[in-house]
């Protein structure tokens, strides 16, 4: 078993403040870390902040510095896991971005791609590689994002926006039985009532899961991105 770092409790604290939308506090501790302990999961930490801060504040020059700290995590660890844990986050941080460009998106292929070289069985990359499955670098077959989707799930404590991405596929490989059983998963796990932004689209799915079950397809084009890391 690895060793657990000193700075651990430092970690798990900033991941509170990102959680809490205290943005500034979490980049200010994350700068002093860093300037303590400069290592992969320091800087990881450093940018995850950083992006969190300037998607909030539109800050374009922050957003950036925050690619680039990711990038300079990946690039100091040596473990393979790790790596591809960092990879994963930059890349679904790329597709995520308030300032989302063609070349963003082209770069967060091939950092899944990278990632999943290293580690095929991230839950981050599964679902990455499946929402991006249409790009010509990608290039997968609906079969083998269903297979990616599944995998992801199978790992245990899976998100509602997985059982949304799976229900999708189900459906348009013409699995109703399958499709409506992770249609259903996905609105049990969604956080209704929170004022989460997709929820007039769940509650719409929730129409489209009631005509699947009377056998009426109305296939909605619910064309959704997994939100940030946090």
């Amino acid at each position: 078993m690895a060793d657990i770092p000193t700075y651990a409790p430092a970690l798990m604290r900033i991941d509170q403040l990102l959680a809490a939308g205290e943005y500034d506090d979490a980049v200010e501790m994350a700068e002093a870390l860093v300037a303590e302990t400069r290592a992969a999961d320091t800087l990881r930490a450093l940018g995850r902040a950083r992006f969190e801060r300037s998607t909030a504040t539109f800050d374009e020059e922050e957003h950036e510095t925050a690619f680039a700290t990711l990038r300079d995590a990946a690039h100091l660890t040596t473990d393979d896991r790790t790596r591809a844990a960092i990879l994963a986050d930059l890349a679904t941080m790329l597709t995520g971005s308030v300032f989302f460009t063609a070349e963003k998106e082209e770069e967060a292929v091939r950092r899944y791609k990278e990632a999943y070289a290293l580690d095929p069985t991230n839950i981050r990359v599964l679902i990455g590689m499946t929402v991006l499955r249409a790009h010509p670098e990608i290039n997968a077959s609906r079969g083998q994002a269903i297979v990616w989707v599944e995998q992801a799930i199978a790992q245990g404590a899976p998100e509602w926006w997985h059982w949304s991405e799976l229900a999708k596929l189900y459906e348009e490989e013409g699995d109703q039985p399958k499709a409506i059983a992770a249609y259903e998963e996905m609105l049990a796990l969604f956080p209704f009532h929170t004022g989460h932004p997709l929820e007039f689209v769940m509650r719409q799915q929730r129409k489209h899961l009631q005509a699947l079950r009377a056998g009426r397809l109305e296939l909605i084009n619910l064309d959704f991105h997994p939100p940030p890391a946090r």
